[in-house]
């Protein structure tokens, strides 16, 4: 049987969906056949709120991520990823990390943010400025920024609290949160929208879609600076990792 890739969803589940589309979006494949073999779990009822763990405390999400981790692992999958910027505060992440170590050593779990952070250093070979649009939970862990930090020519950005707390918003705010909706409502989109291109004024060159929900609300284009996607990003990285020749260019 050939290599699978799986998929913890459920946080958000949306981002779910999108991780696998942008999975069958990156692979090489003419007929149903060839496409990579995947399997996805969705069962946001046993995992908390990350940020809010990270914030206020309470269960560690990272039990009920394993538990998805451990239910795609016996059937199959070879290597899982988490489509959840704030699931890899260390807190969590590394919890998970664990865990899957410990009871699965043949199975990778990705990472998402080594992997965003290798194609941006990949792309600005001499350093750049880099936006980052992300929760007040992987603002605060700081997630991004420190891989950055032994990098000179490089200099990460955020919005301020204002701005933060804005994004944010448009991604939790029950009313018109991106969370909220089957698909982002034009309130999320134009604050996200804002705060990318309050970002380029301030000198980013690309900036980081650092949550999950926002490359649902804002698209390559739509500002003038590059998109970094983490989701589509981990999606190429796992495609590599079960089935490399089907990875499109």
């Amino acid at each position: 049987m050939r290599r699978a890739i799986g998929i913890i969803g459920g946080v958000g589940p949306y981002a779910g969906i999108d991780l696998v589309r942008k999975v069958f979006d990156n692979t090489l494949a003419v007929r149903d056949q060839e496409h990579v073999d995947l399997y996805m779990s969705s069962v946001p009822s046993i995992i908390g709120d990350r940020t809010n763990f990270l914030l206020h405390g309470g269960e560690n999400p990272a039990i009920g991520l394993y538990a998805c981790f451990d239910k795609l692992a016996t059937i199959g999958a070879d290597v899982i990823a988490i489509p959840c910027n704030t699931a890899h505060a260390p807190p969590i992440y590394d919890e998970v990390a664990a865990l899957a170590r410990t009871h699965w050593p043949d199975v990778l779990l990705l990472n998402m943010i080594e992997e965003t952070v290798k194609v941006i250093k990949a792309h600005f070979a001499g350093g750049a400025t880099i936006g980052l649009m992300a929760t007040l939970g992987t603002h605060g862990q700081r997630i991004y920024q420190n891989h950055f930090t032994d990098e000179p020519s490089f200099s990460l950005i955020e919005p301020d609290q204002e701005g933060k707390e804005a994004v944010h918003r448009a991604i939790y705010d029950q009313g018109y949160g991106i969370k909220a909706t089957p698909s982002p409502s034009e309130r999320a989109r134009r604050v996200v929208k804002e705060q990318a291109n309050l970002l380029i004024e301030r000198g980013a060159d690309a900036i980081i879609l650092g949550c999950t929900e926002l490359p649902l609300a804002l698209k390559a284009g739509e500002v003038s600076a590059h998109l970094f996607d983490p989701t589509e990003i981990l999606a190429r990285a796992a495609i590599a990792h079960v089935a490399q020749g089907k990875l499109r260019p």
